[in-house]
């Protein structure tokens, strides 16, 4: 069986990867089982240099398996695409969702476009080193206030497109099906089918 480590120790995020890529003959770890203190500065000024960051750093802990390192950023229109590439750590700590909930509920007060769109970057090293990158894009709004108590981050003030439900009032199944990381998600099962983990 292939073993693919996630450059990440968000288990809800690990949660969300095992159960769209089951079935497959993978065992999928988190950051902590191989690599407990690894920290990696994300200063890369695009999503695909700090998933890259990430990647790179574990692989070279954990050689001769496949390494999944990921950023995702919320991009709003009436804020010039804030807070993008500093959606984890927008309101200044880092992975402080209620903080970073906050802070944009507060500078969207008034605001009438609410159009926002998520996108995931995922950076993958195979055994042999070699990278590949898969995206996923999921469009939608910026919700009034928070909805739902599921998901993680942004969740509860996100509405996809076509919804009127936040990603934090889904299941993973349903989440999995629409969302950027549930797209970038399928790029990545098709790529593990394709290279013959079945």
């Amino acid at each position: 069986m292939k073993k693919l480590v996630i450059a990440s120790r968000n288990e809800n995020k690990i949660l969300e990867i095992k159960e769209a890529l089951s079935g497959l003959s993978l065992e999928i770890i988190g950051q902590s089982e191989v690599a407990k203190d690894l920290e990696v500065i994300e200063d890369a000024d695009t999503l695909e240099g700090n998933a890259d960051l990430k990647a790179k750093a574990l692989s070279t802990i954990s050689p001769n398996t496949f390494v999944l390192g990921d950023d995702t950023g919320l991009f709003v229109k009436a804020l010039d695409g804030a807070p993008g590439v500093l959606s984890a750590r927008y309101a200044g700590q880092a992975h402080n969702d209620e903080k970073n909930k906050m802070k944009l509920l507060k500078e969207m007060e008034g605001l009438s476009n609410r159009q926002a769109y998520f996108e995931t970057v995922f950076v993958l090293y195979d055994p042999f080193g070699q990278k590949s990158i898969l995206t996923g894009h999921c469009n939608g709004t910026i919700a009034l206030e928070e909805v739902g108590d599921s998901g993680f981050g942004y969740d509860p003030i996100f509405i996809p497109e076509g919804y009127s439900t936040s990603f934090a009032e889904m299941d993973i199944k349903e989440k999995n099906q629409i969302s950027h990381r549930g797209n970038a998600l399928k790029a990545l099962r098709q790529y593990f089918e394709t290279y013959g983990v079945l």
